[in-house]
């Protein structure tokens, strides 16, 4: 695949991060994967990762030529005293020593260069459809050759680093500059206000290069030199700000670059609190399902006849029917009720309030259902009583007299009945009562 078909443009992609040689050995632990942040590294990358400019210890090869840079400065500036026969000015500087070859500055000396487009992009070559590997890939081949080109093209020899990372999601390049400067030192004359040129320091200078001065020239530098393989220049968002801020419009808000072990480790403060967010329901979850598990268990063994539920018994979580203490229906309600206490307290209460007014309906239906029989059987004795009366009568005086003791009988059986209706209504009215006082 030739590049120059496209179906959807992505922008390139184009970082400068601030660094200084302070920084350079956890540079060289993250690039060899022994130290940093690891997390977004892929376990089986599809190839190894590729070192592109500088030799395998530039990062050491930088600091010595620092450390060189210090001590050839620092030997001319005493030169010049003495020169100048500036003795105490000498004995101040031997006490301080050697300074750093830099201005000092929130970014720092140097600079990684990070250049990359969209997953997606590279993804859509024939090579990564087919799975053909890395090797194949047109696109990273391009994206590496035009990558290599611009970086010698705006940094020369001040590129000491670069190197593609294959081992992530993104195919992407890293470069290190050490921006190195001939600066004038100059002097002012008093009398005439003339400057002069009195020294020359070699300096680590990141605004010698105007790609790394202005943001947008570089937006623009990429955006031209990555044409020709169907990539744009990434949005023009400081130009948008410019404009919204003439017309009195409310600017976009500034896209706040983050580094990627920051990102990573707020990715990672994410994944945990999602990670503790579901144990959490996980063990509700459990919870619910042993639950759930223990009231089925329970009601199966009160439908088998196993359990009884109406026992109250202190301290028994269910309590078998007489003689089915060993049954292994019995057994295993037992175990998920242990399990579960909540399911099996559930249970309980359900079970005892509905068996209780189970028993109460059927306890009246009962009562009612004699109370109709004895007043049915109450009117058949009064009917037999009143048919015998008029035979004593006609059979003469023995036989009156035992009737008489067949109406004690029936008299004594109607004060048996109503005396068991009394005894089953008195708790009734009792608990009445006791309402009413609480109500009170």
């Amino acid at each position: 695949m030739d590049g120059s078909h496209f179906d959807t443009r992505y922008p390139v992609v184009l970082r400068l991060e601030g660094i200084g040689p302070e920084n350079l050995a956890g540079y060289e632990k993250h690039r060899k994967r022994v130290g940093g942040d690891l997390g977004h590294v892929l376990k089986y990358p599809p190839a190894p990762n590729r070192r592109l400019i500088g030799s395998e210890d530039w990062a050491a090869e930088a600091l010595a030529e620092i450390s060189e840079i210090k001590a050839q400065n620092f030997a001319a500036e005493l030169e010049a005293l003495e020169k100048r026969n500036r003795k105490k000015d000498i004995q101040q500087r031997l006490a301080e020593g050697p300074h750093n070859p830099w201005r000092p500055t929130r970014h720092g000396p140097m600079r990684e260069v990070i250049l990359t487009a969209n997953k997606e992009w590279f993804d859509a070559d024939p090579a990564a459809v087919l799975d053909e590997g890395v090797g194949k890939n047109q696109r990273i081949a391009d994206f590496q050759r035009l990558s290599i080109a611009w970086l010698k093209k705006q940094f020369g020899n001040d590129v000491i680093h670069a190197r593609a990372d294959l081992d992530e999601d993104a195919y992407h390049i890293h470069a290190v500059v050490m921006p190195r400067a001939l600066v004038e030192m100059t002097r002012t004359d008093k009398k005439t206000g003339e400057k002069k040129v009195i020294a020359t320091r070699l300096m680590l200078q990141p605004s010698k290069f105007d790609v790394i001065k202005k943001y947008e020239h570089a937006q623009d530098s990429v955006g031209e030199w990555f044409a020709e393989i169907g990539l744009d220049r990434g949005e023009k968002r400081k130009e948008a700000f410019r404009q919204a801020v003439a017309k009195g419009d409310t600017p976009p808000p500034k896209r706040m670059h983050t580094k990627t072990r920051d990102w990573r480790r707020k990715k990672d403060r994410e994944l945990a609190k999602r990670e503790r967010d579901l144990d959490t329901r996980s063990v509700a979850i459990e919870e619910k399902s042993t639950e759930a598990d223990a009231i089925i268990e329970i009601t199966d063994a009160i439908a088998q006849g196993v359990v009884d539920p109406t026992a109250t018994e202190a301290g028994a979580t269910i309590t078998p029917v007489k003689g089915r203490e060993k049954d292994e229906v019995f057994l295993r309600a037992q175990r998920l009720a242990l399990r579960s206490p909540k399911g099996a307290s559930r249970v309980a209460k359900a079970f005892r309030g509905g068996w209780a007014a189970m028993f109460k309906k059927a306890r009246k239906e009962a009562f009612e259902r004699v109370t109709d029989d004895f007043r049915a059987a109450n009117k058949v004795i009064e009917e037999v009583k009143a048919l015998l009366v008029n035979i004593g009568g006609a059979l003469g005086g023995e036989i009156s007299g035992k009737v008489g003791t067949f109406s004690d009988l029936a008299m004594r059986l109607r004060k048996t009945v109503a005396a068991g209706i009394l005894s089953h209504e008195r708790p009734e009215k009792k608990k009445s009562r006791n309402n009413n006082d609480l109500a009170d």
